[in-house]
């Protein structure tokens, strides 16, 4: 597994866009990205993930530059229901 570095906290606003990046400058060739929220009193939750390009769904997009040595995940409106926990990790595809 590549080792992963992300900010430890990030405030927002209802309503606002949300960035959170994820530096995984150690990725190799056959690794994927992917984020997990892991909200109060349960266990992680798959949201997104990634290869070598940008990727969007109805929650999330995850935005991956050429070097894939980084990457970032946008949330186009936060709410209160949001708040967690949010892991990224760097893995071979399962």
């Amino acid at each position: 597994l590549a080792e992963t570095n992300q900010p430890s906290f990030i405030e927002s606003y209802e309503g606002q866009e949300v960035n959170i990046a994820c530096n995984h400058t150690n990725i190799v060739a056959n690794e994927y990205i992917f984020w997990y929220p892991q909200f109060p009193n349960q266990g992680p939750q798959f949201i997104i993930q990634g290869y070598k390009t940008n990727t969007t769904n109805e929650v999330a997009s995850l935005f991956i530059p050429a070097d894939r040595k980084s990457s970032m995940l946008s949330m186009p409106y936060a709410s209160l229901r949001d708040t967690a926990v949010y892991y990224c990790i760097v893995s071979a595809a399962q």
